[in-house]
């Protein structure tokens, strides 16, 4: 798989996801050794089938005779249905075997990449696109979209349900952003698993919002546009009639000021009170802006993305970033329901 963007990892935490293919965990990559592929054969004793990611459990027998539990991770729910990826195909009893990356953190914990089915059908439940076992995969696809929505689409500019462009993603380590020393000592301090408010199933704020890796789609509602999420099942409101003076509208998604340039929308947004600049533990002050453009191309079927952040707390510099989405017609943006661990 071909993983390219930098402010997309950093967004995202994915792989960990994004500014964000769709196909992204909400752990940070660092925990799993990917080095190696590490394989496991034993019975599925349960499946957790659910955003933000799924999980299944694997009984195996240690060379001494004694049983040995597997947790496993993978992508989640979102991703995997769209590459054709299904909860009803992981069956508990069935005899199976797992090849993935272990844990650093964890023991008998492993990021499963690929997973070989009793009928010797391989489901790719992680970031390789690459069968591992030769035979029957499932998953190697981004998706096959049903062509009756397919048939009925129709395009309304910048109004319609927008994919991230996997072309769009590019890895960059923290250390290649304009961070301030502050800024730098508190990302170190950063613990993945008890720190991310993803994993509690917490939507992200803004900026970190527009780093999701599933479909978005734009509504007019008169003098607001929406926007509509995937991930999270988030909505965030572009006021085109807006006040840059108003000081009651503070949230994680900040308050967000709208308006056309010819055919792009300029997008200011401002008191944003989500903590973090990205989504793996760079924090961000109450003083963050945001600056968007979005600009349709190709014949209306690119959305062209021009994201800048300031923040005199966490930045020396403006950051810029650009990205893209593209229209996939009779795409739509499906419910998230992330679903805190039992």
């Amino acid at each position: 798989m071909k993983l390219v963007d930098a402010f997309n990892y950093l967004l995202t935490g994915a792989l960990v996801t994004v500014l964000s293919g769709t196909a992204f965990a909400h752990h940070s990559n660092s925990e799993y050794d990917r080095s190696a592929l590490h394989e496991i054969e034993g019975e599925i004793i349960s499946v957790r089938w659910r955003n933000p990611h799924i999980a299944f459990e694997v009984a195996t027998t240690a060379a001494d005779g004694s049983e040995v539990v597997w947790d496993f991770e993978a992508l989640a729910v979102s991703a995997l249905n769209r590459r054709g990826v299904s909860g009803e195909q992981l069956q508990i009893g069935d005899r199976v075997q797992v090849a993935g990356f272990t844990s650093s953190r964890r023991e008998n914990h492993m990021h499963a990449e690929h997973l070989l089915l009793p009928g010797g059908v391989e489901l790719l439940t992680g970031f390789s696109r690459e069968p591992h076992w030769s035979g029957t995969a499932i998953g190697t696809e981004s998706g096959v979209l049903d062509p009756t929505r397919v048939a009925a689409a129709e395009g309304d500019g910048i109004f319609r349900v927008w994919s991230r462009d996997v072309g769009t993603w590019y890895f960059r380590s923290p250390d290649r952003y304009p961070l301030t020393a502050e800024a730098v000592a508190a990302a170190a301090d950063w613990n993945d698993l008890e720190d991310n408010p993803l994993l509690r199933c917490e939507p992200p704020g803004m900026p970190a919002l527009m780093g999701n890796p599933y479909p978005m789609e734009f509504v007019d509602r008169g003098d607001i546009i929406e926007l509509r999420f995937e991930e999270f099942d988030a909505v965030r409101e572009i006021h085109l009639d807006g006040d840059a003076s108003l000081n009651n509208q503070a949230s994680p998604m900040g308050y967000s000021i709208g308006r056309w340039e010819d055919d792009t929308l300029v997008v200011s947004t401002t008191q944003i009170t989500w903590p973090y600049f990205n989504r793996v533990g760079i924090r961000q002050s109450d003083a963050v802006e945001v600056q968007e453009r979005f600009r349709l191309t190709d014949g209306d079927e690119t959305l062209l993305y021009e994201l800048t952040i300031t923040d005199p707390g966490t930045l020396t510099e403006p950051y810029v970033w650009n990205g893209r989405w593209i229209w996939r017609p009779g795409e739509v943006v499906n419910r998230y329901d992330c679903t805190l661990e039992e």
